[in-house]
């Protein structure tokens, strides 16, 4: 144990301060004082604030792990600057220990073909027994969760909103079942927080960080999960997507990442 890391408290005064997550990683104890005295005022109104709202936190039995923890996951880590400061966790937080994790992501407006491909996908890497991940959305998202716990799989679900709401609202039976089931539930927001495009956005980052492999069920060539594979990329994950004997506007964005050989092209059983 670092006895000179911070409080989840202190961690997230230096998120509101405007530190980046580097910043807050090096930050120690003396450092964090320098600018507490820099700012009292400040800094006393927002560790009030940070206590009472994570308070609340516990209370729904969501836990919350810092940049600086020993158990900060590694996958976060390794990515830097994008790393989330302050991570909310709810269910079986011994998932995110893993490091054979898989997405699978699509559009929210899939046609069965894609709804297929990812239900298929989540019940075969689950019944391999690796962690599947996805985003809790309509579509894709909720075809792979729903694959994965047809076998009894472990799947975490990355939000883009406090865990203390469901977006989509229509999901919170499916989210009630991750949980029963020994899943996780995982966001950089606390509890408040409601998801927007660019939350919706950095969410994305998240699902391709934690994961050994990223693989695109269906989507169009504008679509959130375009941001997902570039994310992929970036951290050097293995991406796949799902090829179709037909492409149309639906699919397009799987064409494109095979026709410019930015992933790997996946045949599923259907």
């Amino acid at each position: 144990m670092n006895e000179n890391r911070l409080t989840i408290e202190e961690v997230q005064c230096l998120v509101w301060h405007g530190l980046t997550p580097a910043q807050i990683k090096k930050t120690d104890i003396d450092a964090f004082d320098a600018l507490y005295d820099e700012n009292q005022e400040l800094f006393d109104e927002w560790l009030e604030k940070a206590e009472k709202l994570f308070d609340k936190e516990y209370a729904l039995g969501i836990k919350i792990i810092s940049i600086q923890d020993d158990n900060y996951p590694k996958q976060l880590l390794a990515i830097g600057n994008d790393a989330p400061p302050l991570i909310h966790l709810q269910g079986n937080t011994k998932l995110i220990e893993r490091n054979d994790s898989v997405a699978i992501i699509g559009a929210r407006a899939a046609d069965r073909q894609g709804l297929d491909a990812s239900f298929s996908l989540g019940v075969r890497f689950a019944t391999e027994g690796k962690v599947i991940v996805s985003g809790l959305a309509f579509g894709c998202d909720k075809a792979a969760h729903e694959g994965c716990l047809s076998v009894s799989g472990e799947t975490i679900a990355i939000v883009a909103s406090g865990l203390d709401i469901t977006h989509p609202i229509e999901n919170k039976p499916l989210q009630n079942r991750i949980l029963e089931n020994g899943g996780l539930l995982l966001s950089e927001q606390h509890i408040g927080i409601k998801a927007n495009p660019s939350r919706l956005v950095a969410r994305n980052r998240l699902q391709a960080a934690l994961s050994e492999s990223v693989i695109l069920a269906q989507c169009p060539e504008r679509s959130g999960s375009m941001h997902t594979m570039r994310f992929a990329r970036k951290y050097h994950k293995k991406s796949y997507v799902v090829e179709f004997p037909k492409y149309t506007e639906i699919n397009g964005g799987n064409r494109l990442l095979i026709d410019s050989r930015r992933a790997i092209p996946l045949r599923y059983d259907n």
